[in-house]
């Protein structure tokens, strides 16, 4: 061996081999204090940390001269939560280099660790008189730090913003600003700062993401689309800023515009399981069925034990009316996963629409059993058995209902179940509740009988909670 390993390769078995080989030979020796670096560099990347540590301190034994050594170990030894032996470390470093800003940089981190402020802010002060801008700015990034675990946010904010005016661009820094405005709250102030920063660095991407979250958390929704836009035009592989846009768009309901960006995220980020589902779903909010169940497929290729997707697929087979379809997807979805509800009541509405009230039943049961909370479920059910014309049934599982979860619109189903009954008295009273609850849904009673249109006793009830609104 000639002492240099072939770092050239990246895989596992090549680096980790040649290096156990010259461990066996005792070609350890030979290696240079650049292939020593570049192992534990390895390790560190694969998260090897003890196997990374053991090579950093066989590096030392040989060049136990360089200080760049000992501020690897402290590092290392940080990332394992050892603080302590990470300021012997540290201290070695700085006796061998004690102008070494890195070393002072490192210290004061392990001093925040421990707790220990004010001998942090001595040994921040000192960088920040001779350190370079890069100094200055991993200084204040700590000084925030620090002031952020003593919930002096005001000062957090000042430091973070000295950073930002230096570097718009500092990664850390716009993350840590978001934690304050998040933590705080301080949305217009963050707001107010974030397009000064661009009026003075219109690249910046995160800020320009960062603005686009502020503006979502005040409502604000087509300032956030429009800011988050920003991020990703300017910098094309940024991944959460296409997210993010996107998906509040699709909360809008604005489907074509999420799809434009999820596509655009597609040809610069590339194929993803996630975000082919994401073209699947805005392609099948717009009715086209056939795209939707393309990408669900592709999707479905790159992880094939996502149970959403194939919930999907059923979904849209059951938008076309073909439900043997759609209930073999709907299996597949529950052999994944049989803790959905939804699963279950989708695969109850199918075996209905076949006309197998048996099934359909016993799946809405199941559904109603898992997701006893959820209004929509509930109402699922007894819509199925009220148009089945079991009313007594319909009457129970809408007092079984009341136990569990509350809807103005299960209030206008008993109104329903109660006149199919002829209980027209006690129905008029249930009437009354769910009118001053939510007038406008009295929409349910004539969508399902319409002949209540006719009923003068009910449109009188109606009229004159319409004159009160």
């Amino acid at each position: 061996m000639d002492g240099n390993l072939n770092t050239n390769n990246n895989s596992v078995p090549n680096i980790v081999s040649e290096y156990e080989a010259m461990s066996r030979n005792g070609g350890l020796s030979l290696l240079h204090e650049k292939d020593f670096i570049e192992l534990i560099l390895y390790f560190e990347k694969e998260l090897m940390l003890d196997k990374a540590l053991e090579i950093t301190d066989l590096a030392i034994e040989r060049f136990n001269f360089l200080p760049d050594l000992y501020l690897k170990k402290a590092q290392i030894l940080l990332a394992l939560n050892n603080t302590s032996d990470a300021f012997e470390a540290v201290d070695q470093a700085l006796l061998l280099a004690p102008s070494e800003n890195e070393a002072k940089l490192l210290k004061a981190n392990c001093l925040i660790i421990n707790k220990e402020y004010d001998q942090a802010f001595n040994l921040l002060n000192d960088i920040m008189m001779v350190g370079s801008q890069k100094d200055r700015i991993n200084t204040m990034l700590l000084r925030a730090r620090i002031h952020e675990e003593l919930k002096d946010y005001t000062q957090m904010f000042n430091q973070i913003r000295n950073v930002l005016d230096l570097e718009p661009s500092n990664e850390l820094a716009m993350e840590k600003l978001w934690f304050y405005m998040e933590s705080q709250r301080s949305y217009h102030q963050g707001i107010t700062y974030l397009n000064q920063l661009l009026d003075n660095d219109p690249y910046a991407y995160m800020a320009w993401y960062n603005l686009g979250q502020a503006y979502s958390c005040i409502g604000e929704y087509e300032n956030s689309l429009a800011a988050y836009e920003y991020s990703f035009l300017i910098h094309p592989s940024f991944e959460l800023g296409y997210k993010d846009c996107a998906d509040l768009a699709f909360q809008m309901c604005r489907y074509r515009f999420a799809l434009k960006v999820y596509l655009e995220a597609l040809d610069n980020i590339g194929p993803d399981s996630e975000l082919f589902a994401c073209i699947g779903e805005c392609y099948y909010k717009l009715k086209e069925y056939r795209l939707a169940r393309l990408n669900y497929r592709k999707s479905n290729k790159l992880d094939p034990y996502n149970d959403e997707v194939h919930y999907y697929l059923g979904l849209c087979y059951a938008a076309e009316h073909k439900y043997d379809i759609a209930l073999q997807h709907y299996y597949k979805a529950l052999k994944i996963e049989d803790s959905r509800e939804e699963y279950f009541a989708a695969t109850a509405e199918a075996f209905y629409k076949q006309g197998d009230a048996d099934k359909a039943d016993y799946y809405f049961k199941k559904a109603t059993d898992l997701g006893g909370d959820i209004p929509e479920i509930w109402l699922s059910y007894v819509k199925f058995l009220y148009e089945i014309e079991e009313f007594d049934r319909a009457f129970d599982v809408l007092e079984e209902a009341d136990e569990y979860t509350y809807s103005s619109e299960l209030l206008y189903y008993k109104v329903l179940v109660l006149i199919a009954q002829d209980d027209k008295e006690e129905a008029c009273e249930v009437l009354k509740e769910a009118l001053s609850e939510d007038f406008d849904k009295h929409v349910i009673l004539y969508r399902l009988n319409p002949e209540l249109k006719k009923d003068q006793e009910i449109t009188s009830i109606i009229n004159y909670f319409f004159s009160e609104d």
